[in-house]
C-alpha cells in the first residue's frame, strides 16, 4: 500500500487495527448506541488519514523503518520523532476523550475542538451514551476505548491479527490447537522494547508460574506464540514462536526430532557466522563458540542457540506454517517433564 505522506501511513495503522463492529448484546447500552460510538472512533481514524493537517502543522514524505529489530541501521534519526509527533496528537485526543467520558473537566484546545466538531460532537457536556459507558464501566481502559472492545468476553485481538496476517482460518487453527493443549491466552497492552500497544500471547503455563511478559525475543519462559504490531515499520504486524531459554535444549535433542521439525529448525535457526557474541566476556580466549553442530540429510550445520526470536517470526500465516509450528510446539513441550525444571 502506498501513501502520500508519512502521517497518512501512520493513520492507516489506527484504521487497520480497529476490529469489526462486535457489540455486547447483553449490555444495557443498546446495540445502536454502541454502533454510534464505533462510528465516531472509526471516523476519527479516517479523518486522520484524509486530513492529517488537522492533527499536525507539517506533513512529511512517506517513510518507515525497513528493519523491525534494528532501527538505527536506517540512519534516519529524525524519522521516529516525526512519527511520534503525529501519533501523539491522535493518542492525546483519544486520552482526552476517555477522560471526558469519565466526567473529568478536560480543557480541549482549538485543534481538538475542530476535530470533534467534524465528528459531530458539538456539546462536550452531553456525550453519547456508549462513549460514557466505555469510559466508566468496571472494565474501562484507554485500550478498550480506542479499539472499541465492547464485549469483554470476545477475543478482538485474535480477530485483528488473524486478519492482518492474511489467513484467518489458519490462525484460528493454530489457536484452537493451543487451547485444546492447555495453552492460555494473555492480552498485553504494552510490549517491552517496542511501540506495540496491542499484543496477544498464547503460553503453555506448565513451563513457568510467571505470566508471559509479551513478545517473542527476550526472557521467554513459556512455549507458545506472541503477536506484535509495530506501527513505525514497513510491515507492522508480526508474530513469533516463543522458545523458552533459547535453542540449546532443542538443538541438543535434534536427533529426537521428527523430520518435519528438523527441516523447520534448519530453515529458521541462525547458522553460526563467527560473530563471537557468545564469547565476548571470555578474557582468556579459551571458551569455545556456543554453536551446536547437527546433521541433517548427511550435511552438518553449526547452529546458534542464542536469541531465536529474531528468526522464528513471520509477517504472514498459512496452513503449511501452522503445521510446522504445531510440530515444533509439540516437540518442545515433549521435553518439559524430563529436561526442564519449572520456574516460579
Amino acid at each position: 500500500m502506498t501513501f502520500e505522506t508519512l502521517e497518512q501511513r501512520l493513520a492507516q495503522t489506527y484504521i487497520e487495527t480497529l476490529p469489526r463492529f462486535k457489540p455486547d448484546v447483553n449490555e444495557i447500552v443498546s446495540i445502536s448506541e454502541q454502533e454510534h460510538f464505533y462510528t465516531i472512533i472509526k471516523s476519527l481514524y479516517q479523518l486522520a488519514y484524509d486530513y492529517p493537517l488537522l492533527f499536525v502543522s507539517i506533513l512529511h514524505e512517506d517513510d518507515a523503518f525497513p528493519n523491525r529489530f534494528n532501527k538505527s541501521s536506517y540512519s534516519k534519526p529524525g524519522l521516529l520523532k516525526d512519527m511520534r509527533k503525529f501519533t501523539k496528537s491522535i493518542d492525546e485526543l483519544l486520552k482526552n476523550m476517555f477522560l471526558m467520558g469519565q466526567g473529568n473537566n478536560i480543557v480541549i484546545n482549538k485543534r481538538y475542538k475542530v476535530i470533534l466538531n467534524r465528528l459531530g460532537i458539538n456539546d462536550l457536556n452531553n456525550l453519547p451514551v456508549a462513549w460514557v459507558w466505555m469510559s466508566k464501566r468496571p472494565e474501562a481502559s484507554l485500550t478498550t476505548f480506542m479499539y472499541c472492545f465492547f464485549d469483554i468476553d470476545y477475543n478482538y485481538i485474535s480477530e485483528i491479527y488473524s486478519r492482518l496476517l492474511g489467513d484467518e482460518a489458519a490462525f484460528q487453527k493454530l489457536e484452537n490447537w493451543m487451547v485444546t493443549h492447555g495453552y492460555k491466552r494473555y492480552d498485553i497492552s504494552n510490549v517491552s522494547a517496542s511501540d506495540c500497544g496491542l499484543s496477544m500471547t498464547y503460553a503453555n503455563p506448565e513451563w513457568s508460574k510467571e505470566p508471559p511478559r509479551g513478545g517473542f525475543q527476550y526472557k521467554i519462559k513459556h512455549t507458545g506464540i506472541s503477536t506484535r504490531y509495530d506501527p513505525i515499520v514497513q510491515i507492522p504486524s508480526v508474530f513469533g514462536l516463543c522458545i523458552p531459554n533459547g535453542m540449546k535444549l532443542y538443538l541438543d535433542s535434534f536427533d529426537m526430532m521428527e523430520r518435519q521439525v528438523q527441516s523447520f529448525v534448519i530453515a529458521r535457526t541462525k547458522k553460526c557466522d563467527g560473530c563471537r557474541y557468545c564469547v565476548q566476556t571470555d578474557k582468556k580466549g579459551l571458551r569455545p563458540l556456543a554453536g551446536i553442530t547437527v546433521v541433517y540429510e548427511q550435511k552438518k550445520y553449526n547452529l546458534c542457540p542464542y536469541f531465536p526470536g529474531y528468526y522464528y517470526c513471520w509477517t504472514y500465516i498459512n496452513d503449511e506454517l501452522v503445521e510446522d509450528l504445531i510440530a515444533m510446539l509439540s516437540f518442545m513441550d515433549s521435553l518439559l517433564p524430563k529436561n526442564v525444571k519449572r520456574t516460579n
